[in-house]
C-alpha cells in the first residue's frame, strides 16, 4: 500500500505546529551486513511456503515461480503485509502457520536491500 502524508501546518491560539510525517517501519533485522540474493537465500523460501499455490495459474495473480512475481508483490507492499500478518491484508501462507521471524527477517532485509 503507498501511503501519501501531506503537510500542513495547524495554527492553535498563537502557536504553529507541524506534524512530523508518519516514520517508516524499519526492518526488526539489522539488514546492514546481509547480502541476500533472490537465488540464494529467498527462492527456496517461496519455493517452500507459497508456490504450491502462488505457482503457474496461481492465485490472487501471483506466479511466485518467477522472480518478477515476487518483485511486484514486495515493491506495492502486499509481501509483507500478508506474511507478518498486518491489518488489512490476508494471511500467508493460508492455511498454515506464519512464518517464524527469523524468514520473515530475511524476506524484510532482501526487500530492504533492493531485492538483488
Amino acid at each position: 500500500s503507498v501511503q501519501i502524508f501531506l503537510t500542513m501546518k495547524v495554527q492553535i491560539g498563537l502557536k504553529t505546529y507541524t506534524p512530523k510525517p508518519p516514520e517508516v517501519p524499519k526492518p526488526a533485522t539489522d539488514c546492514s551486513t546481509k547480502n541476500l540474493t533472490y537465488a540464494s537465500d529467498i527462492k527456496q523460501i517461496f519455493e517452500q511456503h507459497c508456490t504450491s499455490c502462488h505457482g503457474y495459474g496461481g492465485r490472487a495473480d501471483y506466479n511466485f515461480l518467477t522472480v518478477e512475481d515476487v518483485n511486484r508483490a514486495a515493491k506495492n507492499g502486499e509481501l509483507l503485509g500478508t506474511i507478518k500478518w498486518e491489518q488489512g491484508f490476508k494471511k500467508m501462507p493460508a492455511h498454515a502457520e506464519k512464518l517464524d521471524d527469523a524468514t520473515i527477517g530475511k524476506i524484510e532485509c532482501w526487500i530492504s536491500n533492493g531485492m538483488k
